[in-house]
C-alpha cells in the first residue's frame, strides 16, 4: 500500500546518526525500495526513518508501507524501532569487495568467459543433434 510521504507523523526517534542517506538514496533511486516502511494504524512511522528520509531526497510524493495496529501503546512502538535495527548487520570491507568484484565480472566479462560460454553452448548444441538421430533398423 503507498501513502503519501507527507502523511507520515515522525515522533521522537532511537537512532541519532543517521548514516550516508545519499548512498542509500542511490540504491533506492537504482532499484528501488526493497522493504516497505512500517507505520502505524494513525500512520506513525515505527521503522524505515533512513529510507523514507532518501525517498524524500528523491522526490517521491509517495511511499511504499505497512501498516500495523499498535493502538497508544508507546512500548510496542519503540519495540518496531530497535528490533528493525538490531537485526541488521553491514557488509564487511571485504564483503564489499567480494560484492564489487563479481559485479564487474558479470559488467565486464573476461574474454575466456565469453568463450568458456561459447564452447559449454556448441557442447549443448551438439549433443542435442547426437540424441536426435533417427533409430536404425
Amino acid at each position: 500500500m503507498k501513502v503519501a510521504i507527507d502523511d507520515i507523523v515522525i515522533r521522537d526517534r532511537i537512532r541519532m546518526d543517521e548514516g550516508d542517506i545519499e548512498e542509500l538514496a542511490q540504491s533506492i533511486n537504482q532499484i528501488g525500495l526493497i522493504q516497505p516502511i512500517v507505520i502505524s494504524e494513525e500512520y506513525e512511522l515505527l521503522s524505515g526513518y533512513r529510507r523514507l528520509h532518501a525517498c524524500k531526497t528523491l522526490g517521491w510524493e509517495t511511499i511504499e508501507v505497512k501498516i500495523v495496529t499498535v493502538g497508544e501503546n508507546p512500548l510496542k512502538k519503540i519495540e518496531w524501532e530497535y528490533h528493525e535495527n538490531i537485526g541488521r548487520k553491514e557488509l564487511t570491507e571485504e564483503e564489499k569487495q567480494s560484492y564489487l568484484q563479481k559485479r564487474e565480472r558479470l559488467i565486464k566479462p573476461t574474454p575466456k568467459g565469453f568463450w568458456l560460454k561459447i564452447k559449454a553452448f556448441l557442447i549443448r548444441l551438439f549433443s542435442s543433434f547426437k540424441r536426435k538421430k533417427a533409430p536404425v533398423d
